[in-house]
């Protein structure tokens, strides 16, 4: 989570002097070309340095004390922009390119760079400005983005013919990426249709090819993004044929079978989870990568179809004399009279919050425990009000005024923590509070999940956050769990232990409720 506020940098076309950063670890990094906007996180507090360099003509940002270990590397750009990339200056220092396209400047004057937090950046670029004097505004760019479309796509394998609008196909391939319990291939449009074929015994090599009738590749789906060599899988292949799309795996020596499974849970979650037939995916190594590069992280992604007989992941023991409630009657009854508890679901959007093991990022985690959270309090009598209800990006103040605005009776704050991924031995409960009243509450719901969760305890503390200071009712931060933790990670990305989690947290509300009104 983010806990400061950073200031300003600015750019005058030469290497800018910068006080000293904290080591850091580049954790996230996106370049929304529609706003002309790169934004990144780092896991500690940074001072970039920018400059503008010429022939070619690139915007340089270096963080210094800073390694990469954001997975992606490099990005593509069009219309102006030739790409952004990322790499290792030096041991000390990570740097950020953004190249302009050949026939293109910008006026280093009008180059934001800022800190929206001490851990999360964005760099605002002007207008483009071609050599003609003309600009490239972002309706210039719409026509250049289309021709390019085509280009991108032919390049996911050299026997493409280039790819159908999704408006021409029932569904199109998005992204392919490896997850905790395998891979996804993650679609939009239609729940897609799938025809599977194996490679017979005589074939020189093991391959399973998934075919999706009535579907297109996406333009952004090009070889880099696909996860080779994750799993025992040596290489993805994805083709475009008439109207369908071929998705070819070629299989290790040690590789078990896969079967694909449609998941089709909500239109944002949509697509063909891939897992090994009978095998814990604990069980499988990653193959053929070379000794000199590191495997792309897993993409948080749970997925356990009905029926999956996987061995369960071993939860954290509770103690025998705490029983988990067999039915919401079990729960703390609440008095008669309106209760309102506003609930605040950490980052979101644009801010993935704490980026830690895996890849795993603040907000997929605390999200759903936020939703049950509400859900139980609900069904309680309790009225609940969320500072957001969708993965979208809510500034510091506005999450106080829901609540202001509720005039609720009590403020809670969901976050994941995080610490550098060089120290995954810190695990555990964290929650803190500002006001006196707000210690009372904190501490009724930290022992309730301890004894619940039975979790490494890091103690009630009491912080100046702003969401917990601004607030006028008992307010009170919770950190469920190091997102860089060895131990807290497998917990983190479990659904069942969430949806513990969500309990514990709805107990520990209700009883203070119990106690105090």
């Amino acid at each position: 989570m983010s806990r400061l506020t950073a200031g300003v940098v600015g750019i005058v076309g030469a290497a800018l002097i910068a006080l000293p950063a904290e080591a850091a670890n580049l954790q996230f990094w996106r370049f929304d070309q529609q706003e002309n906007r790169l934004t990144f996180t780092t896991d500690t507090q940074v001072q970039p340095r920018a400059q503008l360099i010429f022939n070619p003509t690139r915007l340089v940002i270096d963080l210094p004390d800073t390694q990469v270990t954001s997975s992606t590397t490099r990005q593509r750009l069009q219309a102006g922009l030739q790409e952004v990339r990322v790499g290792q200056l030096d041991a000390q220092t990570a740097r950020i390119v953004i190249e302009l396209a050949p026939g293109y400047t910008l006026d280093p004057q009008q180059v934001q760079v800022r800190g929206e937090t001490n851990r999360r950046w964005f760099v605002q670029l002007p207008d483009l400005i071609a050599d003609d004097g003309s600009i490239a505004a972002n309706t210039d760019r719409s026509e250049q983005t289309a021709q390019a479309t085509n280009q991108s796509t032919n390049q996911v394998t050299d026997d493409n013919n280039g790819a159908s609008n999704l408006s021409d196909t029932a569904t199109q391939v998005q992204s392919i990426v490896a997850t905790a319990d395998g891979f996804f291939i993650r679609v939009a449009g239609k729940a897609p249709e799938i025809r599977l074929r194996r490679s017979r015994r005589r074939d020189p090599e093991r391959k399973i090819i998934f075919e999706l009738p009535n579907s297109s590749i996406a333009p952004n789906l090009t070889p880099e993004a696909l996860p080779n060599n994750r799993y025992s899988i040596e290489t993805w292949e994805v083709s475009q044929t008439d109207s369908s799309v071929l998705i070819a795996i070629t299989l290790g020596d040690d590789s078990p079978d896969w079967r694909a499974i449609v998941t089709d849970i909500s239109p944002n979650f949509r697509g063909i989870a891939v897992l090994p037939d009978g095998v814990a995916i604990r069980d499988i190594p990653d193959s053929g990568a070379p000794r000199d590069t590191v495997p792309a992280p897993a993409d948080p992604i749970t997925i356990r179809p009905p029926g999956d007989n996987l061995p369960p992941r071993e939860l954290p023991r509770r103690p025998s004399s705490v029983e988990e409630p067999s039915d919401s009657n079990a729960l703390p009854q609440v008095p008669q009279g309106r209760i309102v508890v506003a609930l605040d679901p950490g980052h979101g959007g644009r801010d993935p919050g704490a980026v830690g093991i895996g890849g795993l990022q603040e907000k997929q985690v605390i999200f759903p425990i936020s939703q049950q959270v509400a859900s139980i309090l609900r069904e309680q009598g309790v009225e609940v009000v969320m500072t957001r209800n969708s993965d979208i990006e809510v500034d510091l103040d506005p999450r106080v005024q829901v609540a202001e605005r509720a005039n609720a009776d009590l403020f809670v704050s969901l976050h994941a923590n995080a610490i550098s991924l060089s120290r995954p031995d810190v695990n555990g409960l964290e929650t803190y509070y500002y006001s006196d009243a707000g210690a009372r509450f904190a501490r009724t719901v930290h022992d309730t999940v301890l004894r619940t969760m039975g979790m490494s305890d890091r103690q009630v503390r009491q912080a100046r956050f702003y969401v917990i200071r601004q607030t006028s009712m008992p307010a009170i931060l919770i950190e469920v769990g190091f997102v860089t933790g060895a131990e807290d990670i497998h917990n983190l990305r479990d659904p069942e232990w969430r949806s513990r989690m969500a309990n514990a947290i709805a107990q520990g509300i209700l009883t203070h409720i119990q106690r105090e009104f």
